[in-house]
């Protein structure tokens, strides 16, 4: 069984979040009159990187079994981790906040989720061609 190297893509994850990170930390200083919440666009960053991230390699673990139930398992598993953390995150961020939910920063955290898990599928995507090449 070859293993199939997490560096470079995971890399790659690395620098989308080290990106977004500085554009918000950079936006948050300069633009004043946004009404957005930037600590709450930091958090879901980090949030969504890590559960991605953790996601990519549950991902690279099921290209590697040759049992087809492992990887339909691997792959369930980390759809379902994805649903249920974001889910329990977006509960706790609004009733929190109640009626000071910053929508515009939610909707910039469903962006987020967007472009992560495109990523995500396409990295893992790539490594599957690449294993079977």
């Amino acid at each position: 069984m070859q293993n199939i190297p997490v560096r470079k893509p995971g890399l790659f994850l690395i620098y989308l979040f080290l990106g977004f990170t500085a554009i918000f930390v950079i936006l948050w200083a300069t633009a004043t009159r946004l009404k957005i919440d930037f600590g709450a666009l930091l958090a879901g960053n980090l949030l969504l990187f890590a559960i991605s991230f953790w996601s990519f390699r549950l991902g690279i673990r099921a290209l590697q079994h040759k049992n087809v139930h492992v990887f339909v398992r691997l792959v369930y598993s980390s759809l379902l981790l994805k649903l249920f953390l974001l889910s329990l995150a977006a509960f706790i961020y609004i009733a929190r906040f109640k009626q000071n939910v910053n929508k515009p920063a939610l909707f910039g955290c469903f962006g987020l989720y967007l472009i992560y898990t495109f990523t995500e599928v396409r990295l893992v995507m790539q490594q599957s061609k690449q294993k079977n090449a």
